[in-house]
C-alpha cells in the first residue's frame, strides 16, 4: 500500500483525537470520496479513500476497549448485523466462487483493472471481485465499530453534530465548486480529487453540473440527498433547529440546481414517501401535526404550477425544456443507452445464473437493485433485505429520550433516502462508508432493548436552541 500525502494526514490525526474527535474524523472523511489517502498496489492500484482508512482505526479503538465480545454482540443472532454478516460472506464466497463457476458462459457488463478490458466480454473473474469483497468487508467493520462506538451515552448527540458538520461542509465545498466555474476563482477542489476515477462534470443547460468533492454528479448527489434526509428530520423534530433548517435548505437548493437526474429523481421519490406518510398518520391520528409540512407543499406546488401554467407560461416552457435537457435528452444520450442496456444486460445475468449471481464485483448495472440481484442473486438480496428491514424498522426508540429518538429516526430516514439514490443510478455495490454509519445509528443500542432504559431527568441540550429537551436525560460526554 503507497499512502499519498492525505493518508498521511489521515493516520497523524486518527492516532491523535480522542474519542469524541475520532467519531467527527470518521464522519467529516466521508465527504472526500473521490479522495485517495493511498493506493493497494496488490489490488492493481485500487483507491483506499479517507473514510476507509479512518474506519480501521475507529475498529481498532472498539476492539481495544470493548474486547472481542464486545465488538461480536452487534453482529448477534437476528440483529441487524447479523444480516450484514451473512450479505458479506456470501459476497466474498460468490466473488470466488460463482465467475470461475460460470466462466465464458455468458456475457457481463464489467471492468477489469488487470486485463484492462471494460464494457461486455464474457463473464469471469475480475479485478472488482477483490475490490468490492474489501469493500463489503469494510462496510461490515464500519457498521459493528459505529455500533459498538454509539452504545455510550451522549454518543448519538455528538454524531448529530459531526453530521452537522458534514453537511455544512459539502455545501462549503459545492459552492467552491461553483465560484471556480461561474466567478473564475482559483481552482481548489481538484487538489482533493487525487483518486484514480473517472472524473465527470461539465455543464447542461447553462448550468455546471456540481461534483464537490465526489467523481461524478450522480455520487454528489447520492451523499447530498442522504445528509437532507437527516438535517430535514432533525429540523422537524426540533433537534438543533437553527442549524438543521439552514442546511436543509441549503443543501436542497444545491440538489435543485445540480442538473443531476438522481438528484430530481431522489427527491421526488422521497418526497413522495413522506408525502404517502403524512397521509397515513392523518388517517391513523386525525391530525397531521409536525408532518402537515407536506401536505402544505403538495398543495402550494400545484397551486403555483398551475397559477404558473395559467398567466406565465413561457416560465413553464423554460422548465419543462430544462428537464427536458437534464433528464429527457440525457435517457436518450449514448451514456443514457449504454445505462439501459448494463441493466438489461444485468436482468439477463440474473437469469443465466439461475438466480444466484455473477459473484460480487463481477457486473455493473445502473441501478443498486440490479446490483444486487445480479451480483449476489437472490440469497443475497434477501440477506440484504433483512438487514435494510431490522435497521428501518428496528423497535425500541420509544424508550430512548427524546433527543436519541430524533437521532435514531434522522438516521433511518437517511439510509432510505441513500437506497433511493442508490437504486437510481449505482453501478457496483459499494454504498459508502457514510451508509453504514448511518445505519449503526439507526439501531436502537442492545443496552438500551435489554435493559428498557427509562428516561431520566435534568437534561439540558441548551446548543439546541430548543425547549422540548429540558428535563431529560442527562448527556454525557463521549470517552
Amino acid at each position: 500500500m503507497v499512502p499519498s500525502i492525505y493518508g498521511i494526514l489521515v493516520l497523524l490525526l486518527a492516532l491523535t483525537v480522542s474519542a469524541n474527535g475520532m467519531v467527527y474524523l470518521a464522519i467529516i472523511a466521508t465527504l472526500f470520496g473521490a479522495t485517495a489517502a493511498a493506493y493497494a498496489t496488490a489490488l492493481g492500484g485500487a483507491n483506499i479513500t479517507p473514510a476507509v482508512m479512518v474506519q480501521l482505526f475507529v475498529a481498532w479503538r472498539a476492539l481495544r476497549n470493548e474486547g472481542i465480545l464486545g465488538v461480536l454482540k452487534p453482529m448477534g443472532f437476528l440483529k441487524p448485523g447479523f444480516w450484514l454478516l451473512l450479505v458479506t460472506i456470501w459476497g466474498a464466497a460468490s466473488a470466488v466462487l460463482l465467475p470461475r463457476f460460470f466462466r465464458g458462459q455468458f456475457m457481463v457488463y464489467s471492468t477489469d483493472r488487470d486485463s484492462g478490458l471494460s464494457g461486455l466480454f464474457p463473464i469471469g473473474p475480475v479485478s472488482l471481485n477483490a475490490t468490492q469483497g474489501m469493500y463489503a468487508a469494510l462496510g461490515l467493520f464500519a457498521f459493528v465499530a459505529m455500533s459498538v462506538t454509539l452504545q455510550k451515552v451522549g454518543s448519538r448527540q455528538l454524531l448529530a453534530k459531526a453530521i452537522l458538520w458534514l453537511a455544512g461542509l459539502n455545501v462549503v465545498a459545492a459552492l467552491l465548486d461553483l465560484a471556480q466555474y461561474h466567478l473564475g476563482m482559483p481552482p481548489v477542489l481538484p487538489y482533493l480529487k487525487n483518486a484514480t476515477y473517472n472524473l465527470l462534470g461539465g455543464e447542461v443547460a447553462g448550468l455546471m453540473r456540481i461534483t464537490g468533492t465526489f467523481p461524478e454528479t450522480s455520487a454528489f448527489s447520492q451523499f447530498t440527498l442522504t445528509l437532507l434526509a437527516f438535517t430535514h428530520t432533525l429540523w422537524i423534530n426540533k433537534v438543533y433547529t437553527r442549524w438543521a433548517a439552514v442546511l436543509t435548505v441549503l443543501n436542497l437548493t444545491l440538489l435543485m440546481i445540480s442538473t443531476s437526474g438522481t438528484a430530481y429523481v431522489g427527491l421526488g421519490v422521497c418526497f413522495a414517501m413522506a408525502f404517502a406518510f403524512a397521509i397515513w398518520y392523518f388517517m391513523r391520528h386525525g391530525d397531521m401535526g409536525k408532518y402537515s409540512l407536506y401536505i402544505w407543499l403538495a398543495v402550494l406546488g400545484v397551486i403555483g404550477g398551475m397559477a404558473v401554467l395559467l398567466f406565465v407560461p413561457s416560465a413553464m416552457d423554460a422548465v419543462t425544456d430544462y428537464f427536458n435537457v437534464v433528464i429527457g435528452k440525457k435517457i436518450t444520450s449514448e451514456s443514457g443507452i449504454t445505462r439501459f442496456s448494463m441493466n438489461a444486460r444485468a436482468l439477463d445475468n440474473f437469469v443465466d445464473s439461475f438466480g444466484l449471481g455473477t459473484g460480487l464485483g463481477t457486473n455493473r448495472a445502473s441501478s443498486f437493485a440490479l446490483v444486487l440481484l445480479s451480483n449476489l442473486g437472490w440469497v443475497g438480496t434477501v440477506f440484504f433485505a433483512l438487514f435494510t428491514w431490522s435497521v428501518l424498522m428496528g423497535k425500541g426508540r420509544s424508550a430512548l429520550p427524546d433527543l436519541d429518538a430524533s437521532v435514531v429516526l434522522a438516521a433511518r430516514h437517511a439510509v432510505l433516502a441513500n437506497l433511493v439514490a442508490a437504486c437510481i443510478s449505482a453501478s457496483n455495490y459499494d454504498l459508502g462508508v457514510m451508509f453504514y454509519i448511518l445505519a449503526a445509528a439507526a439501531v436502537v443500542p442492545y443496552q438500551t432493548q435489554s435493559l428498557g432504559t427509562a428516561r431520566s431527568s435534568n437534561e439540558d441540550v441548551g446548543s439546541s436552541g430548543d425547549g422540548r429537551f429540558q428535563n431529560r436525560r442527562q448527556v454525557t460526554a463521549l470517552s
